[in-house]
Protein backbone atom coordinates (compact mmCIF):
# COMPACT_ATOMS: atom_id res chain seq x y z
CA UNK A 1 0.00 0.00 0.00
CA UNK A 2 1.24 3.04 -1.21
CA UNK A 3 -0.02 6.69 0.04
CA UNK A 4 0.23 10.18 -1.08
CA UNK A 5 -0.66 13.52 -0.20
CA UNK A 6 -1.44 16.51 -1.97
CA UNK A 7 -3.28 19.25 -1.96
CA UNK A 8 -6.27 20.67 -5.11
CA UNK A 9 -7.70 23.63 -2.74
CA UNK A 10 -6.27 25.63 -0.02
CA UNK A 11 -8.06 23.90 2.78
CA UNK A 12 -8.18 20.32 1.28
CA UNK A 13 -6.07 18.12 1.26
CA UNK A 14 -6.50 14.96 -1.34
CA UNK A 15 -5.10 11.52 0.32
CA UNK A 16 -4.40 8.97 -2.11
CA UNK A 17 -4.48 5.89 -1.36
CA UNK A 18 -2.56 2.87 -3.93
CA UNK A 19 -3.05 -0.97 -3.06
CA UNK A 20 -5.39 -3.17 -1.67
CA UNK A 21 -6.58 -2.01 1.83
CA UNK A 22 -6.79 -5.50 3.57
CA UNK A 23 -4.71 -6.39 6.40
CA UNK A 24 -0.96 -5.51 5.40
CA UNK A 25 -2.66 -2.59 3.38
CA UNK A 26 -4.34 -0.86 6.57
CA UNK A 27 -0.73 -1.83 8.99
CA UNK A 28 1.44 -0.34 6.09
CA UNK A 29 -0.93 3.06 5.76
CA UNK A 30 -2.48 3.53 8.92
CA UNK A 31 0.12 5.71 10.32
CA UNK A 32 0.93 8.00 7.58
CA UNK A 33 -3.16 8.27 6.86
CA UNK A 34 -3.75 9.07 10.00
CA UNK A 35 -1.10 11.67 10.22
CA UNK A 36 -2.54 13.19 7.23
CA UNK A 37 -5.93 13.75 8.63
CA UNK A 38 -4.56 15.39 11.57
CA UNK A 39 -2.72 17.88 9.60
CA UNK A 40 -5.55 18.33 7.25
CA UNK A 41 -8.62 20.55 8.00
CA UNK A 42 -10.88 18.91 5.56
CA UNK A 43 -9.87 15.72 3.22
CA UNK A 44 -10.37 13.99 0.47
CA UNK A 45 -9.55 10.63 0.00
CA UNK A 46 -8.98 9.38 -3.31
CA UNK A 47 -9.66 5.63 -3.95
CA UNK A 48 -9.37 5.01 -7.52
CA UNK A 49 -6.13 2.41 -7.13
CA UNK A 50 -7.86 0.74 -4.23
CA UNK A 51 -8.95 -2.64 -6.27
CA UNK A 52 -9.98 -4.16 -2.72
CA UNK A 53 -11.81 -3.10 0.71
CA UNK A 54 -11.91 -5.10 3.90
CA UNK A 55 -13.56 -4.30 6.90
CA UNK A 56 -9.90 -2.82 8.22
CA UNK A 57 -9.71 -0.22 5.23
CA UNK A 58 -13.45 0.36 5.71
CA UNK A 59 -12.72 1.21 9.61
CA UNK A 60 -9.44 2.92 8.26
CA UNK A 61 -11.89 5.27 6.54
CA UNK A 62 -14.56 5.41 9.28
CA UNK A 63 -11.63 6.40 12.28
CA UNK A 64 -10.17 9.02 9.69
CA UNK A 65 -13.82 10.46 9.05
CA UNK A 66 -14.76 10.86 12.67
CA UNK A 67 -11.44 12.45 13.38
CA UNK A 68 -11.99 15.02 10.81
CA UNK A 69 -15.22 15.45 12.50
CA UNK A 70 -14.26 16.08 15.80
CA UNK A 71 -12.20 19.27 14.76
CA UNK A 72 -14.86 20.85 12.66
CA UNK A 73 -13.50 19.33 8.92
CA UNK A 74 -15.06 17.01 6.48
CA UNK A 75 -14.09 13.97 4.94
CA UNK A 76 -14.92 12.80 1.25
CA UNK A 77 -14.08 9.56 -0.67
CA UNK A 78 -13.48 9.90 -4.53
CA UNK A 79 -12.73 7.23 -7.41
CA UNK A 80 -14.14 3.92 -6.00
CA UNK A 81 -14.49 1.57 -8.52
CA UNK A 82 -17.58 -0.54 -8.27
CA UNK A 83 -16.66 -3.66 -6.15
CA UNK A 84 -15.75 -0.61 -3.74
CA UNK A 85 -18.57 1.48 -4.03
CA UNK A 86 -20.80 -1.85 -3.38
CA UNK A 87 -18.95 -2.40 -0.14
CA UNK A 88 -19.16 1.20 0.62
CA UNK A 89 -22.51 0.58 -0.07
CA UNK A 90 -23.73 -2.26 1.72
CA UNK A 91 -21.99 -1.18 5.10
CA UNK A 92 -23.55 2.21 5.01
CA UNK A 93 -20.51 3.91 4.91
CA UNK A 94 -22.04 6.13 2.07
CA UNK A 95 -24.49 7.27 4.58
CA UNK A 96 -21.66 8.69 6.51
CA UNK A 97 -19.07 10.07 4.19
CA UNK A 98 -19.82 11.20 0.73
CA UNK A 99 -18.49 8.88 -2.11
CA UNK A 100 -17.86 11.22 -5.30
CA UNK A 101 -17.24 9.75 -8.60
CA UNK A 102 -14.59 13.13 -9.49
CA UNK A 103 -12.28 15.28 -7.54
CA UNK A 104 -14.32 18.45 -8.79
CA UNK A 105 -17.39 16.48 -6.99
CA UNK A 106 -15.67 15.98 -3.96
CA UNK A 107 -14.40 19.88 -3.67
CA UNK A 108 -17.83 20.84 -4.21
CA UNK A 109 -18.74 18.40 -1.43
CA UNK A 110 -16.32 19.81 0.96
Amino acid sequence: MKISVDQPRGNVSRIVLDGRLDVAGVQAAEADFNAAVAAAQNVIVDLSKVPFIASLGIRLLVSGSQAQSKKGGKTVLMGADELTRRILKTTGIDQLVPVCNSLDDALAAI
